[in-house]
């Protein structure tokens, strides 16, 4: 399968130093299937960096044999009770840390942040029980899952991925 990652630069080897925390599954390299979404985050990097050029990556990647090596995959279809407890804790909890290799879900992009927000303030001790967790996916689900992101979590997770 083709996999792309959107950057301001050309990326031949991934490196975990340069990912950022606090991401929907957590620090990571993130690449999608989505062309038109791979452009969009290069676009959004070059504007955040002010330098470079709208660049996206290919990688070649087969679950199957991620499976086979190993490596621990959570796998999230579509929004779930599951998938919205995960990316909640991945972006707002200091200490939340999981031990998959690779997550795959939906995109919560900014429009989610918002929504993350007003239900945090909502249920502010209760956000993760399930009962509550469904109020949020009613909300968020309006927004569809058409962006689906590959989250390369660790080194051996890395060594999957094969540039094109």
């Amino acid at each position: 399968m083709r996999l792309l990652h959107g950057s301001n630069v050309a990326v031949k080897k991934p490196d975990l130093k340069w990912c950022q925390s606090k991401n929907d599954f957590g620090r990571g390299f993130y690449l999608t299937p989505s062309w038109s979404r791979a452009w969009e985050m290069g676009k959004r990097r070059k504007n955040i960096k002010q330098e470079g050029e709208i660049t996206v990556n290919p990688f070649s990647f087969s679950l199957k044999k991620a499976k086979a090596d190993g490596l621990k995959v959570a796998l999230f279809p579509d929004f779930s009770v599951e998938w919205a407890r995960f990316v909640i804790r991945n972006r707002d909890e200091e200490f939340f840390a999981h031990n998959y290799d690779i997550v795959i879900g939906p995109v919560a992009d900014a429009i989610l942040d918002q929504e993350i927000f007003r239900y945090k303030r909502e249920f502010p001790k209760t956000y993760l029980d399930d009962k509550n967790l469904e109020v949020f996916i009613q909300r968020v689900s309006q927004f569809g899952s058409s962006y689906v992101q590959y989250c390369f979590c660790t080194e051996k997770a890395l060594t999957e991925l094969t540039t094109l």
